[in-house]
């Protein structure tokens, strides 16, 4: 089975292909962040798309906020 690493700043974990990140950080994604990337994949069919780009970005970009604010990190 293909991977890729999480793409939270930090993270060692390797995701399946058809993941975005690990199961801990996707959990911490706020949920319309989380549903936006569901709407944005359209069963894949929106994969590549710049919704879906921004709505990945948006998602990993909140849990690497989460988690600085969490350590301290301005």
């Amino acid at each position: 089975m293909s991977s890729h690493p999480c793409p939270v700043k930090g993270c060692n974990r390797r995701v399946a292909m058809h993941m975005l990140m690990d199961r801990a950080h996707w959990y911490m994604v706020p949920l319309p962040l989380r549903n936006a990337v569901w709407d944005a994949w359209q069963g894949g069919a929106g994969a590549g798309t710049p919704e879906h780009t921004d709505a990945i970005t948006a998602a990993v970009e909140a849990v690497n906020t989460r988690l600085a604010k969490a350590v301290g990190e301005p």
